[in-house]
């Protein structure tokens, strides 16, 4: 299985992570600034490509539908406004071509450093996944002060998760959050003032569209106290 996602979105995140990470590695692994600072500009690249497209693609969406308003509206239509493109941003400096095999060259020479270890290969997201990640958040509730309940959770590459809760005579879940990273504090008032209540959480993984991914977790519990 490849470290290097298929799907665009996930590419996304792929290097927004493989960028935020190597500069950490860069001595161990005998990086130069430069190159570190070449992977940071690849991630800003392929961000900018990849939103480019949809942005362009909207655009083409937005003047069809001018198009046919202009061509085939009612008699007594008023003229719409032409639509106004959508902003895609400038190349940045020191931009290169062929991303994908120059990362995957550098990503080989990490491999080779007789510093690099399969730790450090995980978290900078260039060993390939030993087993496929799970569908369904682990999710852990703990109880703070202040009516405060921490969630803490593990993403597994996912770019996003939905929290949901319900408390007191509520026999619904509603989601009361989307994070993008573990921990997430509740710290909502209790339905009576002043008094402790307990809270019940469940949640489960999104993609970048705001798609649900798999089932719900198991559903925990912690009493929300002053």
């Amino acid at each position: 299985m490849d470290y290097l996602p298929s799907k665009l979105s996930d590419l996304m995140v792929w290097f927004a992570n493989f960028a935020s990470k190597i500069g950490g590695y860069a001595s161990t692994l005998g990086l130069t600034p430069a190159e570190v600072t070449q992977v940071q500009t690849d991630n800003t690249v392929v961000q900018l490509v990849i939103n480019g497209a949809e942005i362009r693609k909207a655009d083409y969406q937005e003047w069809v539908a001018f198009r046919d308003l202009v061509l085939h509206a009612p008699l007594g239509t008023p003229m719409p406004s032409v639509p106004t493109p959508g902003n895609v941003g400038a190349i940045p400096n020191g931009a290169a071509a062929a991303i994908i095999p120059r990362t995957r060259a550098l990503v080989q020479r990490l491999k080779a450093h007789p510093n690099y270890t399969r730790a450090i290969g995980e978290d900078l997201g260039i060993e390939p996944p030993t087993s496929a990640p799970p569908d369904r958040p682990t999710l852990k509730a703990r109880s703070e002060t202040a009516f405060r309940v921490r969630l803490t959770f593990t993403m597994h590459r996912y770019p996003m998760i939905e929290i949901q809760s319900r408390r007191g005579d509520e026999t619904a879940f509603t989601t009361i959050a989307y994070d993008t990273s573990s921990p997430y504090i509740d710290g909502r008032e209790p339905l009576e003032a002043g008094r402790a209540e307990t809270r019940e959480y469940r949640a489960r993984y999104m993609d970048r569209d705001n798609q649900p991914i798999g089932d719900w977790s198991d559903i925990v519990s912690a009493v929300a106290k002053p």
